[in-house]
């Protein structure tokens, strides 16, 4: 097994790049190395895909830099990455069936985005025992690279197991026997496929009040009402991460500097693939970010709990409350303080109930979701 080693020569990511890619680098060809190399150290993840050329991305980052400690994996595999690794898709494969059977236990987490999701991570992350990872970017690959008629399913399952084996290859070293993968919001799309590829994985969703999410939305992405009129000229690519969006295309207003509809559209198409997964029967433990904040000693014992945890950890877990989940990110409070302005909140409001309203079950920001936890008082 051959990998051929790409030396960057420039970096290219912007904050409105949509994704993890190739693309984030200008590189040159180097030498042809053992593939082992990527099983070998632990300074070496997976990044993306080039699917193009069926590979997969590796970076190589500083052996002194822990990249799972801050908070979106993508972004610090980026900022440290030294050199990339590429790997064709059958070595690949080999390589994750080389140490899939010394994977320990692997949970998910799905959200809405804009409702601590973030914070989840970094509880998970509190405790030895396990490896928790923010938003490993391949998976939001897949989620675009999916097929509307799943003719491509199978594939995707299989690039989906030798992912997780490959991010979760820490594991093997002895660090922990958990592996915790956060995805971003639209990660959801392809959470069947996941649980195909790993049935036995625990399975988190977390959600917050629409009006919630959307508010900190707005003032978390400033950049996004720039690329309005993109999105609405590639209604069909977008629209593989959130399906809505086609469907209500007509009623978005892509010349609002809020994108208070987009917003409210990403939510509810988050919120309606949940409802499907539960109508096939897959099975996923729903908490809200307003009971979490106001019940967190009860919520994460719950939650660890289910997962198979030990509840005598939750106290560790629970540090995590006490800093800001996304601090050195450009989600962070310090940053997204620095993007308050006036808003008319009532007027916001009205928007996302007006969109709410055109949806057959999902009509109130307020939405109870199915199997969603509860603590009794």
């Amino acid at each position: 097994m051959s990998t051929q080693v790409l030396n960057i020569k420039k970096k290219n990511r912007t904050p409105a790049s949509l994704i993890a890619s190739l693309k984030d680098f200008d590189y040159e060809l180097g030498e042809t190395i053992d593939s082992k190399i990527i099983l070998d150290n632990t300074n070496i993840s997976l990044y993306c895909l080039d699917y193009e050329n069926r590979q997969t991305i590796f970076v190589e980052t500083p052996v002194d830099v822990d990249i799972y400690k801050p908070a979106f994996l993508y972004q610090a595999q980026y900022e440290y990455a030294q050199r990339l690794f590429a790997v064709p898709y059958d070595d690949f494969h080999k390589l994750a069936a080389d140490i899939e059977d010394s994977l320990g236990s692997i949970i998910m987490i799905y959200s809405v985005g804009r409702c601590g999701s973030t914070l989840l991570s970094k509880i998970f992350n509190q405790v030895d025992t396990i490896l928790s990872l923010s938003e490993p970017d391949i998976f939001s690959q897949m989620v675009f690279l999916r097929k509307p008629d799943g003719s491509n399913d199978s594939e995707i399952v299989q690039l989906v197991k030798s992912s997780i084996c490959m991010l979760a290859k820490a594991n093997v070293e002895g660090k922990s026997s958990f592996s915790v993968i956060k995805l971003r919001s639209f990660g959801i799309e392809i959470a069947d496929l996941i649980y195909r590829a790993f049935p036995h994985a625990k399975l988190l969703f977390m959600y917050r009040n629409a009006e919630n999410v959307v508010k900190s939305s707005i003032r978390a992405f400033i950049y996004f009402s720039e690329i309005l009129p993109i999105i609405k000229q590639n209604i069909e690519l977008y629209s593989q991460a959130t399906p809505l969006l086609k469907e209500y295309a007509s009623y978005i207003d892509f010349t609002d500097s809020n994108a208070t509809d987009l917003y409210t559209i990403m939510w509810l198409s988050v919120m309606q693939r949940y409802l499907l997964l539960c109508q096939k029967g897959i099975p996923i433990l729903a908490f809200r970010y307003e009971d979490l904040i106001v019940e967190k000693q009860q919520i994460v014992t719950a939650i660890f709990n289910y997962c198979g945890l030990p509840i005598s950890e939750v106290a560790n877990g629970c540090k995590a409350f006490e800093k800001d989940s996304q601090s050195g990110s450009d989600l962070s409070r310090e940053n997204t303080s620095k993007n308050d302005r006036e808003l008319d909140m009532l007027e916001i409001s009205q928007k996302i109930n007006a969109l709410l309203q055109k949806h057959p079950q999902i009509k109130i920001s307020d939405f109870i979701a199915p199997n969603t936890l509860t603590i009794d008082k």
